[in-house]
């Protein structure tokens, strides 16, 4: 018997995780609104950017930090 693959759908046969695109982490967004007030409160050109770059961040729990895809084990193939 021969076993049948297909292409994972969950991270586009890459084994990679699609949530935190293989870093183990996910970076918390700041909302639009608190972005631009965090913006104009800075002081200098080099603060005004960053000033709106999310700051918080947390473990991806979809993979939980593993980095590869949790659905396919990080092989990009499914069996069926």
């Amino acid at each position: 018997m021969q076993l049948r693959l297909k292409e994972c759908g969950d991270c586009g046969g890459s084994g990679i995780c699609s949530e935190c695109n293989g870093e183990g982490f996910v970076l918390k967004k700041l909302s639009e609104e608190s972005a631009e007030k965090a913006r104009m409160a800075a002081k200098t050109m080099a603060t005004r950017y960053t000033a709106g770059l999310p700051k918080k961040w947390s473990y991806c729990t979809k993979c939980s930090s593993a980095r590869s895809c949790s659905t396919c084990g990080g092989s990009g193939k499914l069996s069926y």
